[in-house]
């Protein structure tokens, strides 16, 4: 079941929410929508679930398998959907929970009372809760009360699958896991499914596809690889991950930072302004001058505690830098807070005010 939406705005008072949005979710495609707070996504998301009501256009459709589904309330979707804070029944066990929604279905439609009770075994054991059913929500941890509330989603059997930062409430190891998890359980039941989320890291590493808010419109979408490796615009590069930005011109073809250069295939652009954004693991530390130009930093802090070694560093133009380096790498330069290095460019991505160079 695929999802589209076409020229979907919503207007809060005199804020626009979203601003004539088009998107498309391809079936089984697992998308999502990743933004600071504020940038529209769980708008999106509760405008698709028939939470919230689009602004009138004529133009405006939400397509569920090229079927407009504008004008149906939430229940007439068929659509599961999984909030941040779980929104379980304190009083009803997790068997119940997840039973719930097949339950207070109108008497024609719902199933056998053997029917419900062996779909939500089969479920629980899906979200690896088998033999939890008869606990309640208070009893379980907070990873565990999101799963059951993922199997009261899936319960009823929905078109599309939408979670509204489905980890947000949890700790950092939990997340990680439950992110994992959640990818894995994709790729077994293949329902259609967006999320929302804040967080680079997770939408990075479970979705399919990514699609970057700002300001109720979308910067970019593609795979996780084309986002931040092909970034469409500044915000894009800036949001995605930790930048260094140096504030250059253009000349002979480079983009030139006080003694560091970077090639620009940019053309009749010379003397123009342009930023260049280079992420931490694209700067190259040295303990002596290097063959290519460098710009001359002072080491303010070294932290080796992680999968690479990051250190803070204080520029000769007073510029505050951040480099990250591979541990062997670290330990045959032995780069020690107070010392001085050379800071040198491997790569990075140019922007100027009008396009991408």
């Amino acid at each position: 079941m695929s999802i589209e939406v076409r020229n979907i705005s919503k207007t809060f008072g005199t804020f626009k929410a979203i601003d004539d949005v088009n998107l498309k979710v391809n079936e089984g495609e697992l998308v999502a929508l990743l933004g600071p707070s504020g940038s529209g996504k769980t708008t999106l998301l509760r405008i698709i679930a028939g939470l919230e009501a689009a602004d009138s256009n004529p133009e405006s459709m939400i397509l569920f398998h090229d079927q407009d589904v504008a004008q149906r309330h939430a229940g007439q979707r068929n659509v599961g959907f999984v909030f941040q804070h779980y929104a379980l029944f304190r009083h009803m066990t997790v068997h119940e929970n997840v039973a719930f929604g097949l339950r207070v279905r109108p008497r024609k439609l719902r199933p056998s009372a053997s029917e419900i009770d062996q779909r939500v075994h089969k479920l629980l054991k899906l979200v690896q809760l088998d033999g939890m059913g008869k606990r309640y929500p208070s009893q379980l941890s907070g990873g565990q009360r999101q799963r059951v509330a993922l199997a009261r989603a899936l319960a009823v059997q929905p078109k599309v699958l939408l979670l509204d930062e489905p980890f947000g409430a949890l700790d950092a190891k939990v997340r990680a896991e439950l992110r994992q998890w959640l990818r894995k359980l994709h790729d077994e039941i293949h329902v259609t499914s967006l999320f929302v989320t804040h967080d680079q890291e997770e939408a990075l590493e479970v979705a399919d596809r990514v699609v970057v808010m700002n300001h109720g419109k979308i910067e970019q979408q593609g795979t996780p690889d084309q986002v931040f490796h092909q970034p469409a615009n500044e915000f894009v590069m800036n949001f995605l991950g930790n930048v260094n930005l140096f504030h250059g011109r253009v000349e002979e073809g480079k983009v030139v930072y006080g003694p560091l250069t970077l090639e620009s295939t940019a053309a009749g652009s010379e003397s123009k302004s342009a930023c260049m954004f280079v992420r931490p693991h694209e700067l190259e530390v040295h303990k002596t001058p290097p063959s290519r130009p460098s710009l001359r930093a002072r080491v303010l802090r070294v932290l080796s505690a992680g999968s690479t070694v990051k250190l803070e560093l204080l520029g000769e133009q007073g510029e505050h830098l951040h480099a990250e380096l591979p541990h062997d790498q670290f330990r045959v330069n032995r780069i020690a807070s107070g010392d001085e290095v050379f800071v040198s460019v491997r790569e990075g991505r140019i922007f100027s005010e009008d396009y991408m160079i």
